[in-house]
């Protein structure tokens, strides 16, 4: 039997230390041997991926496709969303619904700024007439001289009197610079008014109470052939005085 060899820088080599080098380099053998049969030692790519951003294609088939679509480039133009169409109407082109004020022509329907009548409210639709409520004490005269008004034209703006001489408290008066203010015009015609005979009423106190001549009521009713003959309810003309 021989005994352990000396190698040439004086160490020595066993029995032991050579079994182990021999099964190490065969285990090396079988390694190689393995791997090589399974197609070679391959690395992970997985790093490459992640930098990129952008996922694998088995991940991009799994997911829905509005969540994998690519990104618009840099400086592309984004098209902005439609917006639904408006339900509002669109706006009327028709006349307007607002009522049209009452044309005024003659020229006391507008007072002085200093006028005292302006401290009164005025009568709904009917320019330059205002309200006065009977106080107690009052008289026609001493409403109508308080204001500066002619009886006979507070008399013409309240046929509501059945006696001009009695008045009462609370009751309303209509006040203003013209008899004519609280009548109606007649149709087609600016310079006309519409009036209503009132039970008592002749020609002559109408004429009067509106500072016209009988003759000029005469000319604008041709159908009246006697001055004493109009009645209660009749509708006459009154033509607006120059």
């Amino acid at each position: 039997m021989e005994g352990p060899s000396t190698t040439g820088n004086g160490r020595t080599i066993t029995p032991a230390v050579l079994a182990s080098a021999l099964f190490a380099a065969a285990c090396a053998l079988i390694a190689i041997s393995f791997v090589a049969a399974r197609g070679g030692l391959q690395m992970p790519v997985a790093g490459a991926e992640a930098s990129t951003g952008a996922p694998t294609a088995s991940q991009a088939a799994a997911l829905p496709t509005a969540l994998v679509s690519p990104a618009p480039s840099v400086g592309a133009t984004v098209a902005p969303a439609s917006t639904p169409p408006s339900s509002a109407p669109p706006p009327s082109s028709g006349p307007s619904s607002r009522p049209t004020p009452r044309e005024t022509t003659a020229p006391w329907e507008s007072v002085a700024p200093d006028d005292p009548l302006l401290a009164l409210p005025g009568c709904p639709d009917q320019p330059g007439c205002f309200v006065y409520r009977v106080g107690r004490g009052d008289t026609l005269s001493g409403v109508a001289s308080r204001y500066a008004i002619p009886v006979t034209t507070v008399v013409a703006l309240n046929p509501q009197l059945s006696d001009p001489g009695t008045i009462v408290v609370g009751d309303p008066l209509y006040l203003g610079r013209s008899p004519f203010l609280r009548l109606e015009r007649c149709p087609g015609d600016a310079a006309c008014w519409l009036y209503t005979v009132a039970p008592g009423d002749r020609l002559s106190t109408i004429a009067g109470r509106f500072g016209l001549g009988v003759q000029a009521i005469l000319d604008a009713n041709p159908a009246i052939t006697d001055a004493n003959a109009i009645y209660s309810g009749q509708v006459i003309r009154l033509p607006e005085p120059a």
